[in-house]
C-alpha cells in the first residue's frame, strides 16, 4: 500500500523540458508532468502497434489481391491453350477420318464402341473457359478445368493410337505391294499358259497331258529376265526340269520362280527389288527351245501368273 501512494506521489511531480537553439530564437521551456508523459508515450506505443497491424493487413490484402491477379492470368491462358488445344484436336480428329476413307480402314468409332465406355465433353456440351475464369478466379470450377484437361488427354492418347495404326497400315501396305508380282518378267509372247495342257515333250496323245504351274514367255536366246518384286533370293543354280532357275521369296506369302534362264546373275540370300536384272533366258533344263519358264506361288502353291502380269517393264524403274 505504500509503495502504490509513493509511486502515485512520483507520477504526481513535473518534469521540465529546455530546449535551447544555437541561434537567435527564443528559449523554448515546457513543463510536463509524469503522468503526461507515461500516458503520451503508451498512446504512442498503442498508436505504433495499430498502424503496423493496420499496415500489415493492407500489406497482405495488397499481395494477396496480387497473387490472385497473377494467378487469374495464368488461368485465363490455360484456358485458352486448353481451347486451343482442343481446336487442334478436332483438326486431327477430321484429318484422321478423311485418311481412314482414302485408305479404306475401318473408323475407330466403330472400333470404340467394343471397347470399354469412355468420356468427354462434345463439341455441343464445351464450355468456354476463358469466359468463367473472367471474373473470379476464386469461382473457377476447378472441377471444369480438371474434366477438360483429362478429355483432352484421353483425346490425345486416341488420336496417336490412331495414327500410329494408320501409319502401321500404310508400312503394310507399302510393304505388302512390294512383295506383290505385279511386272512383266521379261520381254517377249506368251507360248503357254497356266493349267493342263499336252506335254511337249509327247506326241500329242490326250493321256500325255500335264499340269503347268506357270506360264511360258519366249524370245530370243540371252534376253533380259527381271525380278517382279522385292525380295530375298532363296535358290540360285540348277534344278532338276528348270535348268538353271532362280528362286525368289518375297514375303507376304508369295514366291516367284524363273527356270530355263541361260545365266544366272544373283546369289542365294541376296535381296533383290522389283525390276533387278536377275538371269538371261535359255533353254536349259526340259526345254524346247528359248523361252522363260514363270511361276508365282502363293503360300507355296502355284497360282495364275496372268492376273500379275499388269505391269510392262518400261513402267517399272529398273534398279
Amino acid at each position: 500500500m505504500n509503495r502504490l501512494r509513493g509511486l502515485v506521489r512520483q507520477l504526481r511531480r513535473h518534469v521540465t523540458v529546455l530546449v535551447i537553439p544555437h541561434t537567435d530564437l527564443p528559449l523554448w521551456r515546457a513543463r510536463f508532468s509524469l503522468n503526461f508523459l507515461v500516458f503520451a508515450g503508451l498512446l504512442w506505443t498503442g498508436g505504433t502497434v495499430l498502424a503496423g497491424f493496420i499496415i500489415g493487413r493492407h500489406a497482405d490484402y495488397m499481395i494477396t489481391k496480387a497473387d490472385n491477379q497473377v494467378m487469374r492470368a495464368k488461368m485465363l491462358y490455360l484456358a485458352t491453350e486448353v481451347e486451343r488445344s482442343r481446336s487442334l484436336l478436332e483438326m486431327a480428329r477430321a484429318t484422321d477420318r478423311q485418311m481412314r476413307v482414302l485408305l479404306g480402314m475401318r473408323d475407330r468409332r466403330a472400333i470404340v464402341e467394343a471397347e470399354d465406355a469412355v468420356g468427354g465433353p462434345g463439341m455441343g456440351d464445351r464450355t468456354n473457359l476463358a469466359r468463367l475464369l473472367s471474373d473470379n478466379p476464386a469461382r473457377a470450377p476447378q472441377a471444369e478445368i480438371r474434366r477438360s484437361l483429362e478429355a483432352l488427354r484421353l483425346e490425345s492418347q486416341k488420336r496417336v493410337a490412331s495414327f500410329q495404326e494408320i501409319a502401321w497400315h500404310i508400312t503394310n501396305e507399302r510393304s505388302l505391294y512390294r512383295a506383290t508380282p505385279n511386272i512383266w518378267p521379261t520381254a517377249g509372247r506368251i507360248t503357254s499358259y497356266f493349267g493342263y495342257r499336252f506335254s511337249p515333250m509327247s506326241s500329242g496323245e490326250v493321256d500325255a497331258d500335264e499340269f503347268h504351274p506357270g506360264v511360258d514367255i519366249a524370245n530370243e536366246a540371252d534376253t533380259p529376265i527381271f525380278a517382279t518384286a522385292d525380295g530375298t533370293v532363296r535358290h540360285a543354280g540348277w534344278h532338276g526340269g528348270y535348268g538353271r532357275l532362280v528362286l525368289i521369296e518375297h514375303g507376304w506369302g508369295f514366291s516367284t520362280a524363273y527356270g530355263h534362264t541361260s545365266k544366272v546373275l544373283v546369289k542365294i540370300g541376296e535381296r533383290v527389288q522389283r525390276g533387278r536384272l536377275i538371269a538371261y533366258m535359255g533353254t536349259t533344263g526340259r526345254s524346247t527351245g528359248n523361252h522363260l519358264h514363270y511361276e508365282v506361288l502363293r503360300h507355296g502353291r502355284p497360282t495364275n501368273p496372268l492376273p500379275y502380269l499388269k505391269r510392262p517393264l518400261a513402267d517399272e524403274p529398273l534398279n
